[in-house]
């Protein structure tokens, strides 16, 4: 075996550790969720945001809600690392059309993924570029949370510290977890 074999090797080996580590999270969370008093919803769900957030090495995790009948989003939940400024306060009743690039990705069930914001265009004041940078955001994954075929809001994952990458696998146990959160704000509405 040459060199290179064996970096693939080792390669690979830890991403599958990676996403088995990824996966037996989001059993824990689920467990803790299933067996969760409803008083306690509100603390889970900060709590799980924060550890996919870390685990995912994002700056600032969320949970928005779509109001289509108003179309705005408002931010519900949010946990930030240390020494990022939280924006929960500073994103109620946005209007979507500040961000339509996101609510058309989340209409077709898809996430929405930026790399790189520095590499967005320049697209006037309300443009995306416009919205992310004031938050100090390098990259973002934005999940739609889907109830009965119907878009109710969607989670998010901040980089704020360094560009962050995430690989289709990581994206897919995202949707587990938002998918999750759907149940989990259900039973407690």
């Amino acid at each position: 075996m040459d060199a290179s074999n064996a970096i693939n090797k080792t390669e690979k080996d830890r991403i599958i550790e990676k996403q088995l580590r990824f996966q037996n999270l989001l059993i824990s969370i689920s467990t803790t969720y299933i067996n969760a008093d409803l008083t306690d919803i509100d603390k889970l769900i900060r709590d799980s945001l924060k550890q996919i957030g870390e685990f995912v090495e994002a700056d600032r995790s969320y949970v928005f809600s779509y109001d289509f009948v108003n179309n705005t989003t408002s931010n519900t939940y949010e946990w930030c690392a240390e020494g990022i400024d939280p924006e929960i306060n500073n994103l109620q009743n946005v209007p979507i059309e500040f961000i339509p690039q996101w609510v058309d990705a989340h209409k077709k069930g898809e996430a929405f993924y930026i790399e790189d914001v520095s590499l967005l265009p320049h697209d006037g004041e309300n443009g995306l570029r416009a919205v992310l940078e004031p938050q100090g955001i390098k990259s973002l994954i934005a999940i739609p949370k889907i109830k009965n075929n119907e878009l109710i809001g969607f989670i998010g994952f901040d980089a704020v510290k360094k560009i962050n990458k995430y690989a289709d696998n990581e994206k897919e146990i995202l949707f587990v977890y938002a998918n999750m959160l759907v149940n989990i704000i259900q039973r407690k509405e």
